[in-house]
Order: C-alpha cells, then sequence, then structure tokens
C-alpha cells in the first residue's frame, strides 16, 4: 500500500511539473490614469481570502509591514513598472527551505499563502515530502499571485486610491504652505485640479496678502533703516559741534591765559611778587628778582618776558633759569 501511495504520488507530480523553482513574481503593467507619484516609489495592499476568495482590506502608499491575519498578504507593486511581490525578503533563486521552526508568526515565504511547495525532481525528494518532518521546499508563486491581483482587481483599486491619496496630498500642502513660494507651488501644481477649486482662490489670496506683508515689512525695514542712519548722522553732527564748540572754548581759556600773562609782564614792577619771587627793581626789559632765600644767589637779572604770576614754579638748571611749560 505503501508503494502504491508512492507510485501514485509520483506521476501526479509528472503530470504537473510545469511548476518549477524558476517562476518568479508577476511583472504587470498598470496603466497610470492619475498624476499622484507615491513618494516611497511603492504601492502595499493588504489583502485578505476567505470563502468567496481575495478581497483588499487596504491600500497605502507607505509600507504595510505586519499583517493581522494568517490569511492575509502583503503586496509591493512597484509604480514605476507595475512589479508585484509579496512584502517580504525574496531572494534571486526563488526556493526557501522551510522548517516547522519558521512557523513564527511573521510574514515569510514560509508563511505565505501565495507559495506553493517546490516539486521534487526524483523519487528520494518526493519520499521526503511524504515525511511531514522533513523541511520543505517553497517558491513564490507567480500564478497565485495572478489570481489574487485579478480577484482583487488590484491595479484599479490601486488607481482609484490614488484620487483619495492626491487629495490627500493636495490638503495637506495646502496647510503646509506658510510661504509666497510655497503657495505659489501649490497654485501651479494644483490649478488645474477639480478637488482643488475651492482652495485655490483661498491660497491665492493668502498669498497675495503675504506679498503684502512683505512688501510693509521691506518699507517699515527701510524706513527704520533711514531713521537709523539719519540719526547716525545726526549724532554725528552733533558731536562735531560739540568738539568745534570745546575747541572754542578751549582756545578761548588758552587766549585768556596768554592775554592774562601778557598783561602780567606788562605791568612787572618794583614790588611785584612772580614765580621766582620779589621784583626789587626793573630796567628795561629786565627784573631784578630778590633770592635772598635761595643759598646759591641773593638777587638775579631775568627777562620779564620770560616771567609769569605767582605759583606757577621757578626752576633753575646749572644756573640757567628755565621758564614754565605752557600751552
Amino acid at each position: 500500500m505503501f508503494y502504491k501511495n508512492i507510485i501514485y504520488t509520483l506521476t501526479l507530480s509528472i503530470l504537473f511539473f510545469g511548476c518549477s523553482t524558476s517562476n518568479q513574481a508577476l511583472n504587470a503593467k498598470s496603466a497610470s490614469k492619475s498624476g499622484y507619484v507615491s513618494q516611497s516609489g511603492y504601492y502595499y495592499a493588504l489583502i485578505e481570502k476567505n470563502n468567496t476568495g481575495w478581497k483588499i482590506v487596504d491600500i497605502k502608499d507607505t509600507e504595510i509591514e505586519k499583517r493581522a491575519k494568517t490569511n492575509q498578504e502583503i503586496l509591493k507593486v512597484n509604480e514605476a513598472n507595475g512589479e508585484v511581490n509579496p512584502n517580504f525578503a525574496m531572494n534571486s533563486s526563488n526556493v526557501y527551505v522551510c522548517r516547522d521552526s519558521n512557523n513564527t508568526g511573521q510574514y515569510t515565504p514560509c508563511t505565505s499563502n501565495l507559495t506553493s511547495a517546490v516539486t521534487p525532481e526524483n523519487i528520494v525528494g518526493l519520499i521526503k515530502n511524504l515525511d511531514a518532518k522533513s523541511p520543505k521546499q517553497k517558491y513564490v508563486d507567480k500564478e497565485l499571485i495572478d489570481e489574487a491581483i485579478r480577484q482583487t482587481n488590484l491595479f484599479k483599486a490601486i488607481e482609484n486610491k490614488k484620487i483619495i491619496f492626491e487629495r490627500a496630498q493636495c490638503d495637506r500642502l495646502f496647510l503646509e504652505a506658510k510661504t509666497v513660494n510655497e503657495l505659489d507651488a501649490f497654485i501651479e501644481k494644483y490649478s488645474s485640479y477639480a478637488y482643488a477649486s475651492t482652495l485655490i482662490p483661498i491660497a491665492t489670496k493668502n498669498r497675495d496678502n503675504l506679498k503684502i506683508q512683505e512688501q510693509n515689512k521691506k518699507l517699515e525695514e527701510e524706513r527704520l533703516a533711514k531713521a537709523s542712519e539719519q540719526k547716525i548722522l545726526k549724532s554725528e553732527k552733533q558731536l562735531e559741534k560739540e568738539n568745534i564748540n570745546l575747541a572754542k572754548m578751549e582756545q578761548k581759556a588758552i587766549d585768556n591765559y596768554t592775554k592774562s600773562i601778557e598783561n602780567f609782564r606788562k605791568n612787572i614792577k618794583k614790588g611785584v611778587e612772580t614765580n621766582c619771587g620779589l621784583v626789587v627793581d626793573v630796567k628795561e626789559s629786565q627784573a631784578k628778582i630778590d633770592f635772598t632765600h635761595k643759598e646759591s644767589v641773593n638777587e638775579l637779572w631775568i627777562d620779564a618776558k620770560k616771567l609769569f604770576p605767582k605759583g606757577h614754579g621757578c626752576r633753575f638748571v646749572n644756573g640757567k633759569y628755565i621758564a614754565p611749560a605752557t600751552f
């Protein structure tokens, strides 16, 4: 009886040998009808198989990483060429060795319903397949994916979902547009888009208001810059004026001082106190000064034009009179 089962199974395997390990995932082109483009370059469809066949649970333009049920599959659709594959890691040989330990609940070729067992190439492989505990080889089955696509009308469903994605993107870009450039880009992108017909006038008004605000801000900045420049100029002129007045006051003080010294020298006479002492005699332009308080000399003649009022200091170097410093 055992050998009869083997021969029967082997006969069936020969009849259905068309499913080889070279089967690859579907390359199906879908005609794009929407202008929406997925940023990831892919669309992800969560599909579920029940008694009536495959149905779509959800379609996203971002990755669907997990399935909730074992009768669900996650299809990854390449927007560029329409290639459809299950959303798990695949290898170039499309052959996967599956053991009972592989059934961890994760979405893999060993837990997918879109894979089929590899047909044994000889009787040894066939015998191994009959052993429930032995590893099984599986491959991603193109025909199963084709059937799932057909039953779900996947490409049409994606096109319909693109309209929703496009509207959501339109709403998001409208809300995110905060500058003139962003609003200009939104208006240019969606000006011919019927769904945005109510948003375009608002975006246009917001853009124009921003332009007015920016223009007013620019004018205010220019006004403040000009006012600051004028203030600096006024401050510089005021400082210049103050410096001129100070210079005039200093010059006036010098003139007054010089004049007072000149008047002092014009009025030098006997009995006048000078910076070096009492004048005891005057002869032409010379004044005789009493130096009785000095140990080195008692009296000395000094040019009257070099004498100063009392308190300016009197200094001699090597017996020669040195007039005090002036302006």
